[in-house]
């Protein structure tokens, strides 16, 4: 049973490693936990749920919500965080707790409180290879967070904009003084962590085949804050690595101890971690802006 265990958290780690992934590149830029993260993307998952219980292609509906997420996210920095983006990190962690609550309350009023079935019309085969189950789902699953992982990384080493997120993580002044458009590169960066939200949020209702108005922050906010601290924030490798081990340690206690108290227990490993490695296991090395 353990490798069972080990496949399913390694597939549910690989959503938690994709939002994750969009959460630590804000903060690697602002060193901003945009706790507005989850709900934000949440908007384009439950967009995408409308479209396909209305009828629509379930690949246009994704396509319509990771635009949506992207979108969403640009509009959100331009007019709720820009604006604050130099009035120390009080002032914009509560402009991020009030678009959280704006975005939630917004999914609420049109759909409600209530959970609903979620599927992509992706048929979910299964085959048994001794003890152990693999769905096609989560080899789908798997597939999809390495190509993104790895696209991502490739792009933050090997393009003209990569290079750009690196010099603006490390001074926002000295970048723009180089003549990099800040201001465009970060919202190219929260949009881009929108659209991962998005993604990772469709795989997420996909895997447990419901969607409610908590899967932004129970999500996005919670388990993408808890890889990053584990893996550290604002790292790129922290946030996959962390967002893994989580995914591995909820089905490893799930499996062998309870479903019932895992979260209690795996906020208990957490805090253990966290007191052993404050800073994390993969800290960034992020220059302090003068």
């Amino acid at each position: 049973m353990l490798l069972q265990y080990i496949i399913n958290g390694l597939s549910i780690g690989s959503v938690y490693a994709i939002i994750a992934i969009g959460y630590n590149m804000v903060y690697g830029i602002l060193e901003l936990l945009n706790f507005a993260h989850g709900d934000v993307y949440a908007v384009g998952c439950f967009l995408t749920f409308a479209m396909i219980t209305g009828g629509f292609n379930p690949f246009l509906a994704i396509l319509t919500g990771v635009i949506a997420g992207y979108l969403l996210n640009v509009i959100v920095e331009r007019f709720a965080y820009r604006p604050v983006r130099f009035s120390g990190r009080v002032t914009p962690t509560i402009t991020a707790v009030g678009i959280a609550y704006i975005a939630r309350n917004f999914i609420t009023g049109i759909w409600g409180p209530q959970t609903y079935p979620f599927s992509v019309g992706i048929p979910n085969q299964s085959w048994k290879i001794g003890n152990v189950v693999m769905g096609s789902l989560q080899i789908y699953i798997l597939i999809i967070a390495v190509a993104l992982m790895a696209a991502i990384t490739f792009l933050l080493k090997h393009t003209k904009i990569g290079q750009s997120v690196i010099a603006i993580s490390q001074s926002i002044p000295t970048a723009s003084l180089m003549g990099i458009p800040v201001n465009r590169i970060i919202s190219v960066v929260y949009g881009a962590g929108g659209a991962l939200g998005v993604i990772g949020g469709i795989l997420f209702c996909s895997y447990y085949n419901d969607i409610f108005v908590g899967i932004g922050f129970a999500l996005g906010t919670m388990k993408a804050w808890m890889a990053s601290i584990v893996g550290g924030v604002g790292s790129l490798k922290g946030a996959i690595i962390g967002a893994i081990l989580l995914g591995l340690v909820e089905s490893l206690v799930a499996g062998y101890i309870s479903t019932t108290y895992r979260d209690a227990i795996v906020w208990g490993i957490l805090i253990l971690l966290v007191s052993i490695r404050p800073m994390g296991f993969f800290p960034a090395q992020i220059s302090e802006k003068v």
